[in-house]
């Protein structure tokens, strides 16, 4: 049987990956992941279950995975490094701060493939909320291999950038099923089309081949999760636990969707992505307060920090914006909401509040969102960033709701 090994078996390797490739019915499905609990837990139990929402209608499908194998990257490497080995398929699923030792454990891989004189091809699927996805694990990878190995990788691995889009979540009432996972029912995964395999591969029935799949990624994380994200941090703000809460809020909604819209007008004029029509508006205003998918906060605003960063869902699109001679006014101050609320329980949020203590407001500014003093766009990010956080905290004539 075919294999795939999916690398990170969270909420997008289970939740998506996981469910995809086991309902073609015809690959054998290996988990890995660094959190042993998690491992031991898929060993144990044997079977988790994906609960899909139509987020418009409410429609509900359950899908129950099983018969699949379970290793811990670390405890169980050698098995690791040798399922990666013998699969057709690799897929990543983890966040930025993995992507190195990832990189290293592929490059692993490449080498063992080398030594065995493995000559069929494998694809490695990129997932990963990040542009420049690609050349990250290229230059990490081939960085660590012998010429031998350069050859072996250049002639049967593939890197392939992918676009997982599916918002999967863990359910708000707990359940028997202690693996559990809920999401929207998109049934697609977008893939660049540069495999490698020959005319008569069996292609995935749920991959979406389009020409470049990092230009998807760019509008994703620069426009999309942009959005998604500034609404996130004012519910943080607000006090929400949802987001179909925030969304609702009047100012709230216009905010976001302004940055939404510098966003996307920097992708028109640099990639000719055209703006959301009427009816995109209206459908993603519909989905976001939907009734049926009570996506939670505390998600959407994990890690903020690298969330605030140069390339990420808010600086990204806003230098775009200046090499497009947009002012950015809406993005910095979605942006500057991720300085206004802590929460304890997320130690980047600690991490936040500890350093605004102990700067004054544009250093920290500087700190947290790793400003190059040098360029004069940063600087001008910083400024505009910081006197929205002064803005917010002053209290300005026409607040957000807050709840509690």
């Amino acid at each position: 049987m075919r294999r795939v090994t999916i690398i990170g078996s969270g909420r997008t390797g289970r939740g998506m990956l996981g469910e995809l490739f086991y309902s073609e019915k015809n690959f054998d499905l290996v988990f890995a992941d660094i959190d042993s609990k998690l491992v031991d837990t898929l060993r144990e139990q044997g079977y988790y279950t994906v609960e899909q929402k139509n987020l418009l209608t409410g429609t509900i499908r359950k899908t129950r995975v099983d018969n699949f194998h379970a290793v811990d990257v670390k405890r169980d490497h050698a098995a690791y490094i040798d399922f990666l080995a013998e699969s057709e398929i690799v897929a990543t699923a983890v966040f930025p701060e993995s992507f190195d030792a990832v990189a290293a454990d592929l490059a692993e891989m490449v080498s063992l493939r080398n030594n065995r004189h493995i000559v069929a091809p494998v694809a490695v699927i990129l997932g990963g909320n990040y542009v420049g996805l690609k050349p990250r694990f290229d230059t990490a990878m081939t960085a660590l291999l012998s010429e031998p190995e350069k050859d072996h990788y250049n002639k049967y691995v593939t890197l392939i950038t992918s676009k997982a889009n599916r918002k999967v979540v863990y359910p708000d009432v707990l359940q028997e099923d202690a693996l559990a996972l809920t999401g929207d029912d998109k049934p697609v995964l977008q893939v660049d089309n540069a495999f490698r395999f020959g005319p008569d591969w069996n292609m995935p029935s749920f991959f979406e081949p389009i020409d470049s799949c990092e230009l998807g990624m760019i509008k994703k994380i620069w426009n999309e999760n942009l959005l998604h994200c500034s609404l996130g941090f004012m519910g943080a703000y607000a006090g929400c636990e949802t987001i179909n809460q925030i969304a609702s809020d009047k100012r709230a909604w216009e905010l976001a969707k302004y940055a939404w819209f510098e966003g996307r007008r920097a992708l028109e004029l640099e990639y000719g992505m055209p703006m959301p029509s009427d009816k995109e508006v209206r459908e993603t205003f519909e989905k976001f307060t939907s009734p049926f998918f009570s996506d939670q906060i505390s998600r959407i605003v994990r890690q903020p920090i690298r969330k605030l960063q140069a390339n990420d869902r808010f600086l990204g699109p806003a230098f775009l914006c200046m090499k497009h001679g947009i002012v950015p006014y809406f993005i910095f101050h979605a942006a500057a909401y991720g300085f206004c609320y802590t929460d304890e329980t997320e130690p980047q949020s600690v991490q936040i509040a500890e350093v605004l203590k102990e700067k004054e407001l544009s250093a920290a500014v500087s700190t947290i969102c790793g400003i190059n003093e040098n360029e004069e766009k940063s600087r001008f990010a910083r400024d505009m960033i910081t006197a929205a956080i002064r803005e917010i905290t002053a209290g300005d004539s026409k607040p957000l709701m807050r709840v509690g």
